[in-house]
């Protein structure tokens, strides 16, 4: 499972015993047809139904496959042999298009030495006949040229498949990630071709030389690429696609021996406009659904933000960042992970937002109990505790837990609309706090009742499913005794005020 790409991936490997063997299409037949019962959700819950290995059946419901696959998961094939394809394998992977094959020569060829730093140690030729060339010199005597270059002559430069061609990038092709996706999809877009570079930046070749002796061509010597890498990958991974309208800004520094020189264009050509993964999700469709179910619901002023530099005068602005942090507390119940901010946004993106029952409503109603938090944390007897970060996600978390022992609480926190429409919400959070007053007196009786009081770390127990879980689950046992003995009202009763009419 890859969260970050929503990629499901099926993994199979064959290995052949006999010297010379090759791997045909008979094999990668049987995996299309393993492929197909992955295919949806119901596909999937058949599997679970049927016969199935166990520890298959163990493995979709623990990674909850079914629902990922529901809502939109890509499913792709990884079959891996120490053979190598034939042509009927070949022309299987081919027409399939679902599945990778990594054989006995794609296995050695993209082999990558990470500890290498070596330019490829020979000459390249571009033809440059067709374009024009922006030729720019440095007062220290350092050359540069600007040119746009035929993509399939690209792909004959040396060293892309085992990657020595970017021995001095900061980054490898990066596998298949989702720009690398995009990247062959414009690849395989013919009608695009001519348009791609508008929408690429271009690569960089750094050279110890440049040799334009010969009329429409341009030479380099000792050659590296050190911003491409992503692409030119992409480029020979869909060489089939390439028309002669499909180019590439290309930019070749000869540097000759200033080392220090190249350092800096390789730092410097990758770190320009970086996005972060917060302004790519902005125009997500989850995220524009959410953001027109907040306003929708129209609480106070309340915007939900989901691209930077908004403007919202006048309105109270509740950052998607922040309201996937409340989520993951008090939806999921997660509160341990609440400090990695930035895996929101990104690998955990899909986890938190993509879920069938995660509305407007609900995000709102997580923030708000989250925000409340605020105003009991100076009943914590270590006030260092009581405000650190994640103390108010873990004490969301653990009232949340108690108030759900009541079933129709439980519902409440499924689909919380209601007690926006009926005017509720603000009472539901009076007596959620009132809870988590008494709920952090009876923490600091567990902090102080443990033996290695001295030795207690909350930055590192806060951080620990264990700690969060056990210590959750005593806190919920402790306020069932504290209604036996009526030393607290129970649930049902101090929520009445507040559940629906109906």
């Amino acid at each position: 499972m890859n969260d970050a790409l929503e990629d499901v991936y099926i993994f199979q490997s064959k290995v052949r015993q006999k010297h010379g063997a090759t791997l045909g299409d008979t094999d990668l037949k049987e995996f299309s047809g393993t492929l197909k019962q992955f295919s949806s959700a119901e596909t999937v819950q058949a599997l679970l139904d049927g016969q199935a290995n166990s520890e298959l059946k163990s493995a979709l419901v623990h990674e909850q496959v079914k629902e990922k696959i529901e809502a939109g998961y890509t499913v792709e094939g990884v079959f891996c042999c120490n053979a190598e394809l034939n042509d009927e394998g070949k022309d299987h992977v081919a027409i399939d298009g679902e599945i990778s094959v990594f054989d006995a020569a794609k296995t050695a060829t993209e082999f990558v030495d990470l500890d290498a730093k070596q330019e490829i140690k020979e000459e390249f030729e571009f033809n440059v006949s067709d374009t024009e060339v922006l030729n720019y010199q440095t007062a220290d005597g350092v050359s540069a040229r600007i040119f746009l270059a035929n993509a399939l002559q690209l792909t004959h430069m040396k060293g892309i498949a085992d990657q020595t061609l970017f021995s001095q990038n900061v980054r490898l092709a990066l596998g298949h990630t989702k720009v690398n996706k995009s990247l062959v999809a414009s690849i395989k877009d013919t009608w695009e071709h001519k348009n791609f570079p508008l929408y690429h930046n271009g690569i960089t070749v750094i050279c110890s030389s440049m040799n334009e002796l010969k009329a429409d061509s341009l030479g380099i010597e000792n050659y590296v690429v050190v911003n491409g890498a992503q692409s030119l990958t992409s480029l020979l991974n869909s060489k089939a696609s390439i028309t002669p309208d499909l180019r590439i800004l290309v930019k070749v520094v000869s540097l000759g021996n200033d080392t220090g020189l190249s350092e800096k264009i390789t730092q410097n050509s990758n770190n320009q406009n970086a996005i972060k993964a917060r302004d790519q999700k902005s125009n997500n469709p989850i995220q524009q659904r959410l953001k027109k179910e907040v306003a929708q619901l129209k609480y106070g002023d309340l915007v939900l933000e989901v691209k930077q530099g908004q403007l919202n005068p006048k309105k109270i602005v509740l950052k998607n960042e922040d309201a996937g942090l409340a989520l993951l507390a008090i939806d999921l119940g997660e509160p341990w992970t609440c400090h990695q901010k930035y895996k929101v946004m990104d690998e955990s993106h899909a986890k938190i937002f993509g879920r069938a029952d995660v509305t407007g409503a609900k995000l709102v109603f997580c923030h708000l109990l989250i925000q409340n938090m605020n105003s009991v944390l100076g009943g914590f007897d270590d006030h260092v505790f009581g405000h650190y970060n994640l103390t108010k996600f873990f004490i969301a978390h653990a009232v949340s837990q108690i108030v759900r022992e009541d079933a129709d609480i439980k519902a409440v926190f499924n689909d919380p609309k209601p007690l926006f429409l009926e005017k509720k919400i603000n009472d539901f959070i009076q007596v959620f706090v009132g809870i988590a007053e008494t709920t952090v007196y009876d923490l600091n009786a567990l902090v102080g009742e443990l033996p290695q009081k001295g030795n207690f770390d909350h930055k590192r127990e806060l951080k620990s499913p264990t700690w969060c879980k056990n210590t959750t689950a005593k806190l919920v046992t402790q306020y069932k005794k504290d209604v036996a003995r009526k030393k607290a009202e129970p649930i049902a009763e101090l929520f009445t005020n507040c559940l629906s009419d109906e």
